[in-house]
């Protein structure tokens, strides 16, 4: 099949008269079929940068244009292949999202790159031509915690990507429910916050749903608020926001806005919708909201401020949920829950298999087990895969002290914040 793609590629640069060569107006670049030096092109193209006809802006935007074919020629190529990928998986009941390759894909960009673009700009690209890719090989859909416009919005778009079907499923419950039913691929909600901790409604959803739900993967976004309005900031007389969104602007709306009215709201998207319905009722919107600024683009209310927070570093973690189990990619984490018997030292004891074993813990939690009052699950992650010899060891050891223990899944750790 590589070969088919690879001969209908150089048949289709033939036919368009380049034979996989980039001509600028003082050299020629000649692509391999397989493969590009990235580290030679780097330095032709730093040397025709030097060149005095690079001086002529057009001829600058020719050579663009040139690399720009050349682009779309080899990203359709590898989306030819994309789709024999699909058609492989479905035919071997594969999942078509696999984070362990999402994981490996993006580590070799870092790895091929030199630059001048940065790391993150070429791991956005490469996740919405994997996006593009998913839509290929089989259309996915992906649930959220909405309305649309929320953070868990913004997380699930840029994680997936835009080629991908977004379902708001309205509660945390039913991100999980849907999941489990399989009328959505594969589910998005928030575990922690860097700032509020962790999420409760999350982790009680784990009590109800862990026998039909696995852990899939981990997303890391960058929280920034907004101010958004329809009028000048100084024509500002109320604001709607969700109660910690507020909470984690409060000093610079008590600098800019002292005396202005603060209206909560169930969530920031609904407080963005909220403008733009009176913006549309009465032409004349004196309101503002305090959201992100995905909502600001969805319901089409200008960004007046940009991150407004008053601490800078705010990270909300994400859990993709999914009926399957992820393969190991080398650097992964294993969430469990469980339950000790209520003595002294039970806790402990647990724990020191993982002390005892040098694995370390990198997140801890506990809920109220819904079974006895003052009765608790306690929630971990630990790093390493479930089917690595020592975890399956430690894993093991541990579920000996405790009352029940569940792997909740071992996914790749989230190395990068979006």
């Amino acid at each position: 099949m590589q070969a088919k793609i690879l001969f209908s590629l150089s048949r289709l640069a033939r036919d368009r008269g380049d034979a996989m060569v980039i001509v600028t107006s003082t050299k020629s670049f000649y692509i391999p079929k397989r493969t590009m030096d990235a580290e030679s092109t780097k330095t032709n193209l730093e040397a025709n940068a030097d060149s005095p006809v690079q001086a002529d802006l057009a001829d600058l935007r020719r050579q663009i244009n040139l690399l720009d074919e050349q682009l779309i020629l080899l990203m359709n190529a590898r989306a030819q292949l994309a789709v024999s990928v699909g058609k492989y998986k479905r035919e071997a009941g594969i999942p078509v999202y696999a984070p362990h390759r999402e994981a490996d894909v993006l580590r070799r960009v870092r790895e091929l790159n030199h630059g001048p673009l940065s790391n993150q700009s070429l791991e956005a690209i490469y996740r919405e031509i994997m996006s593009g890719s998913f839509s290929l090989e089989l259309p996915q859909r992906i649930g959220y915690l909405g309305p649309p416009g929320t953070f868990s919005h913004l997380a699930a778009s840029r994680q997936f990507g835009s080629s991908v079907d977004y379902q708001d499923l309205h509660t945390i419950d039913g991100v999980f429910e849907e999941v489990a039913r399989g009328h959505v691929d594969y589910g998005l909600v928030p575990i922690e916050n860097s700032l509020g901790g962790g999420i409760a409604d999350t982790l009680d959803a784990f009590l109800s749903f862990h026998q039909r739900i696995k852990i899939y993967g981990e997303v890391q976004l960058a929280v920034h608020f907004s101010l958004l309005a329809h009028c000048q900031p100084q024509e500002i007389r109320r604001i709607f926001s969700r109660h910690d969104a507020f909470a984690q602007c409060r000093n610079w709306i008590a600098t800019q806005y002292p005396a202005v009215e603060r209206i909560h709201v169930e969530s920031t998207s609904t407080a963005v919708r909220h403008v733009q319905k009176e913006q549309s009722e009465t032409g004349c919107s004196y309101s503002a909201a305090i959201g992100s600024s995905l909502a600001g683009e969805l319901y089409q209310v200008p960004v007046l401020f940009e991150k407004i927070e008053d601490r800078i570093g705010n990270v909300t973690r994400f859990l993709i949920l999914s009926r399957n189990e992820t393969q190991p990619s080398g650097n992964d984490k294993t969430s469990l829950m469980f339950t000790t018997d209520d003595r002294p030292g039970a806790l402990v004891d647990v724990l020191n298999v993982f002390k005892n074993a040098a694995v370390n813990l990198t997140h801890i939690d506990k809920r109220p087990s819904r079974e006895t009052n003052w009765d608790y699950t306690f929630f971990v992650d630990a790093l390493g895969h479930r089917s690595d010899p020592k975890m399956a060891e430690v894993i093991g050891q541990a579920r000996a002290y405790c009352k029940r223990l569940v792997v909740l899944g071992s996914y790749p750790i989230s190395k990068h914040t979006l």
